[in-house]
């Protein structure tokens, strides 16, 4: 059984695709500078054809099953889909985007522990979540809140329109935004692990590449070639307003209902977006989890 699974996992909108274009810019590019292309090294694991290559999750298998019968399904057939064989790379390992909750409702881990080359767990205050998943997903404010309450919250895979035998919901599931971080963040993975917050990506970009480097250089005898220039270049160009420009002229294939996918990348958005109320409801909910990440409560 082969470790050959590094994954980048978050909760929607927390800085998953901002990690990922750092990490392509890192080993994919002699100069460590950023383009949207670098990122097809990258790939989400939530691909529907990865369902086809398990029999138990083709589609005739699927498709009568209701919403928690196809989770517990698509949790038991995990070690199926993941092996490296089903994965499609020849590699040692590859990075996997998720935003799968590591855990489904019955205590399913998502992930195969002994696949797990190394992880990497990205979070964000909860309450500007609200706000730029709201943005994302044309949801009004109190419909993404409620979205990210929700025990049994979930997305879809991609790749329906492609693969039009799937019918309904293939659920990634998620659950609230609190179960979500624990899930990750709490499981006693036997692979090095490191966990990194949206609002020091942003704003302290420097440093986050330079731990970002100092993680894979310490834990997998990598070195880096031209590191500091490289480290440079890979700041500047993965900076918000840099990507914000690279949608505007290119276009971004993650991107919804022609939203921009690099909309506003500020923290503390929340502060002029979100009521009393709204804010109160994720501050009880979630105020635990929150102050042991360092976030200050207003309620």
């Amino acid at each position: 059984m082969t470790k050959h699974i590094f994954w980048i996992a978050s909760y929607p909108k927390s800085g998953n695709t901002l990690v990922r274009s750092i990490l392509a810019a890192l080993f994919f590019s002699d100069t460590g500078v950023f383009n949207f292309d670098l990122l097809k090294k990258i790939v989400g694991f939530e691909e529907i054809s990865r369902l086809r290559k398990c029999f138990n999750t083709r589609a005739e298998n699927i498709n009568s099953k209701n919403w928690q019968e196809k989770n517990i399904l698509l949790f038991e057939n995990m070690k199926e889909i993941q092996k490296k064989i089903n994965l499609g790379f020849s590699e040692d390992f590859a990075f996997f985007k998720t935003h799968f909750n590591g855990k489904n409702f019955d205590g399913q881990t998502f992930f195969i522990n002994e696949y797990i080359r190394g992880l990497i767990y990205i979070y964000r205050d909860p309450r500007d979540v609200c706000v730029s998943w709201g943005r994302h997903a044309n949801l009004s404010i109190n419909e993404s809140l409620e979205f990210m309450l929700n025990d049994s919250a979930s997305i879809k895979w991609i790749g329906e329109n492609k693969f039009n035998d799937y019918k309904d919901n293939i659920p990634v599931y998620l659950s609230n935004w609190e179960n979500h971080v624990k899930s990750w963040i709490d499981f006693p993975f036997n692979c090095p692990f490191l966990i990194i917050n949206y609002e020091n990506l942003v704003y302290n970009k420097n440093r986050s590449v330079e731990k970002l480097v100092d993680f894979f250089e310490k834990n997998y005898n990598i070195r880096i070639a031209n590191k500091n220039t490289k480290i440079k270049n890979i700041t500047n160009s993965t900076s918000f307003k840099i990507l914000q420009n690279l949608e505007l002229k290119y276009g971004f294939n993650e991107n919804v209902n022609n939203n921009n996918f690099f909309a506003v990348g500020k923290k503390e958005q929340w502060k002029k977006e979100l009521n009393e109320r709204q804010i109160s409801l994720i501050e009880n909910k979630f105020g635990s989890i929150m102050s042991r990440l360092n976030y200050k409560l207003q309620n």
